[in-house]
């Protein structure tokens, strides 16, 4: 129990009622949701190596219009697929300097909007809409071709493609 302190101008009223104090006032509380793994995929390093190639194959054609590109395979949990961040010179000469927004653009011409954080040099909210509505799983490789700074084509090579 802990005292709550008392000014000489209130110092005759009645004693306030004491409280307990947490033991950490920035304790999160947060509900953790158990995910369910058993579908998981976990790519073979063939699996790996044959999506890296294939992509590299791709950015090569790619790299004839003049338009930057970046190779990035996804990881095991591909949510999380930039928290280790894209490389610094890339993003320097590609990408917005701020946080912001960008357009990441399909096969198909579907655009998604996901947030760009500049300083971690990662895509964040909106990448995990992406990557769930193109089913991306270990093993796949993804191609950012940067159009202007604020858009991103984006080609998937897929493992199961051995």
């Amino acid at each position: 129990m802990v005292q709550v302190g008392r000014f000489a101008r209130v110092a005759n009223n009645p004693a306030p009622i004491s409280f307990r104090r947490l033991s950490s006032p920035r304790k999160s509380y947060r509900v953790v949701r158990s995910r369910n793994l058993s579908n998981r995929i976990i790519a073979t390093d063939e699996v790996r190596e044959y999506t890296i190639q294939e992509a590299e194959k791709l950015n090569s054609k790619l790299n004839d219009e003049g338009f930057p590109a970046l190779i990035r395979p996804a990881s095991f949990s591909c949510y999380w697929l930039f928290l280790r961040g894209l490389p610094s010179d890339f993003c320097r000469a590609s990408l917005p300097r701020d946080d912001g927004m960008v357009t990441l653009v399909d096969d198909e011409g579907d655009e998604y909007l996901v947030v760009y954080l500049a300083h971690k040099r990662g895509l964040s909210g909106g990448w995990k809409g992406f990557a769930e509505a193109h089913q991306l799983v270990d093993g796949d490789a993804i191609i950012f071709q940067v159009i202007n700074s604020s858009i991103l084509k984006v080609y998937i090579i897929r493992g199961s493609g051995i």
